[in-house]
C-alpha cells in the first residue's frame, strides 16, 4: 500500500515538473515585438512634422506635410484632420493678413453716390430674413438669408471680381457673409457700414446727391473701433 502511494506521489511530482518545464519553455520563446513597417513609420513621422508646423503657425508647411502623409495612408484619419485644420488656418491667416483698414465696409454715402453717378455697379444682397426684407429694403437688392447664402451662390454674379454689397440690419450678419465670400474668392465683396438701419437714417436726413462728373471717391477710412 505504501509503495502504491509512493508511486502515485512520484507520478504527481513528474507531472508537476513537466508542467513547470513547459511553462518555462513557453516564456523563454515568447516572440519579440515586430518592427514597425517603413511606410507606417514614415506616415507618423510626417504627421509629427505637420503638427510641429501647425504649432509654429507655418500653415503652408503643415498643409504640404499632411498631404504627403495622406498619400502614404489615405485610410488613416489623423493626417486628414491635420489637413483640414491647416486649410482653415491658412485661409484665415491669408484673410487677416490682407484685411484692409476699412475691413470691407462701405459707408452709406459712398454707396448712394455710386448709385447716383453709376460709377460702381454694386450687386446688392440683403442677408436678412424674408419678413425683414418685406418690411423694407434697398431697391434692387436680392434677398438671400445668411444661413442660406452658400445654397444660392448661383444667384451671385458669375465673375468673382464683380462688386458685391451685402447688408443686414446693423452689419453684424453681413460681416459673416463678407468673410465667407472672400474665402470663396469673391474679391470685391463689401458690406454696408451700419446696415439697413444706417441706410434708412441717412436717406431720411440727407437730400439725394446730384449726379456729376466727379468720380466717386474710394470707400472712406472709418475709425478703428468695431
Amino acid at each position: 500500500m505504501r509503495s502504491r502511494s509512493r508511486l502515485i506521489g512520484l507520478s504527481f511530482l513528474l507531472v508537476a515538473l513537466l508542467l513547470t518545464a513547459c511553462g518555462s519553455q513557453a516564456v523563454s520563446v515568447s516572440p519579440t515585438a515586430s518592427p514597425m513597417p517603413e511606410a507606417v513609420a514614415d506616415y507618423w513621422s510626417l504627421v509629427g512634422q505637420a503638427q510641429e508646423a501647425m504649432a509654429a503657425a507655418d500653415y503652408s508647411a503643415a498643409l504640404d506635410l499632411s498631404r504627403q502623409a495622406i498619400s502614404l495612408s489615405p485610410e488613416e484619419a489623423t493626417a486628414w484632420e491635420l489637413y483640414r485644420q491647416a486649410s482653415i488656418a491658412a485661409a484665415g491667416d491669408e484673410y487677416l493678413v490682407t484685411l484692409p483698414d476699412h475691413r470691407y465696409r462701405l459707408p452709406v454715402d459712398v454707396f448712394v453716390r455710386d448709385r447716383v453717378n453709376h460709377s460702381q455697379d454694386w450687386f446688392v444682397v440683403d442677408v436678412r430674413q424674408p419678413e425683414e426684407f418685406a418690411a423694407g429694403h434697398i431697391e434692387g437688392a436680392v434677398n438671400i438669408p445668411l444661413r442660406e447664402l452658400l445654397k444660392h451662390l448661383d444667384e451671385l454674379p458669375g465673375s468673382k471680381s464683380a462688386p458685391i454689397l451685402l447688408y443686414c440690419h446693423t452689419q453684424k450678419r453681413s460681416t459673416h457673409a463678407v468673410v465667407i465670400l472672400h474665402e470663396l474668392g469673391y474679391l470685391k465683396a463689401y458690406h454696408l457700414e451700419g446696415g439697413y438701419a444706417a441706410y434708412e437714417e441717412w436717406m431720411n436726413s440727407h437730400p439725394m446727391p446730384t449726379p456729376g462728373p466727379t468720380p466717386t471717391p474710394e470707400p472712406e477710412e472709418p475709425d478703428l473701433g468695431c
